[in-house]
């Protein structure tokens, strides 16, 4: 596995994750033998089509799975403990001291009818945090200046609703830092967001990395956003990890036939757009209905070209998960 530069381990260590959700008789996998390292200090992109189970993967890692869910997986260290070994108790104390969820719907995760103020140092009292009414108060507006709100002792009084998308999300973000956690689950926190508050909320997430050291796992469809602030970007399909790398490697030479498709879908920055935009064909398959043999098969332009090759058919890619940049093609070479 991978990990940062200069780090003697990975922060987070993932090993043959898989999750499956009961639904009656069926038995259904969204994420199946995922494996993959976070270093220290580094933001690593999530990336892929919806249904690909990047979300699953996250909340799996926050132990938040829904109760319909089953999560199993060979090793899954934070830092120096199992997060499956932890009693509920241990969990908590982890959850938001050490690790932190943002979500993309910042309003849903809100009580709207206690002040935003209220509710951030409701976080610090609930995890054990140590200090009066005013002491709380003083950290809370600390942290909204960190993450660039404007008048941060009157934003403490506000309610939810009285606040803009994007200062929502600063909340949000300011939620899950008030603790000083070493790591943060972004899942799609900038979505719904306008392109300029998009890039406000991006550079802020920069910011906090290059300041406190934080890691972001960094949850998005969106190419154009891994490009701007991930150092590494794991490119899923099919609850499979298709291919990984550094960001620059990866977008400069795409090594798996998926990743080329979704780069080709993206407007260029400058020059004439293209008359007609390019998508990928099909839809991806549900968990129900995973092809055998190469799950992006069915969709594939490299397996027609090649004549579809009986090995796309019948068997699982091999990879060499050790090396900075792979993906799960039988066909590498051919790109």
């Amino acid at each position: 596995m991978s990990t940062a530069a200069g780090s003697d381990a990975p922060l987070l260590h993932v090993e043959e994750l898989c999750v499956e959700f009961t639904i009656g008789s069926h038995r259904l996998r969204a994420v199946d033998d995922v494996s993959f390292d976070i270093g220290r200090g580094e933001i690593v992109g999530l990336v892929g089509e919806s249904a690909s189970g990047k979300s699953t993967l996250g909340l799996a890692i926050m132990r938040m799975v829904p109760g319909a869910g089953r999560v199993s997986a060979k090793s899954m260290k934070f830092v120096d403990q199992e997060l499956y070994d932890l009693t509920a108790a241990e969990l908590r104390h982890v959850r938001g001291n050490d690790l932190a969820l943002i979500v993309q719907d910042a309003l849903a995760t809100m009580n709207p009818v206690i002040t935003v103020g209220e509710q951030i140092t409701q976080v610090m009292r609930d995890h054990g945090e140590k200090g009066g009414r005013s002491e709380l108060r003083r950290r809370a507006v600390h942290t909204f200046r960190e993450v660039r709100l404007s008048e941060p002792e009157e934003t403490l009084g506000k309610f939810p609703h009285e606040l803009s998308g994007g200062m929502q999300q600063r909340v949000a973000i300011a939620q899950g830092l008030v603790l000083g956690p070493l790591l943060i689950i972004a899942d799609e926190p900038t979505t719904a967001l306008d392109v300029t508050v998009q890039a406000q909320i991006l550079a802020l997430l920069r910011g906090i990395v290059d300041d406190r050291g934080t890691s972001i796992i960094f949850i998005t469809h969106d190419l154009a956003t891994v490009a701007e602030i991930c150092d590494r970007v794991l490119v899923m399909y099919a609850g499979r990890i298709v291919e990984a790398g550094a960001v620059g490697d990866v977008f400069a030479d795409p090594m798996h036939p998926y990743t080329r498709a979704l780069l080709a879908s993206l407007l260029p920055l400058d020059g004439e757009p293209p008359d007609v935009l390019t998508a990928i064909p099909g839809q991806p398959p549900q968990p129900d209905e995973w092809p055998t043999g190469c799950r992006f098969r069915p969709r594939c332009p490299l397996y027609q070209a090649l004549g579809e090759p009986e090995a796309c058919r019948t068997t699982d890619p091999l990879v060499d998960e050790t090396v900075p940049h792979w993906a799960a093609c039988h066909f590498v070479d051919e790109r």
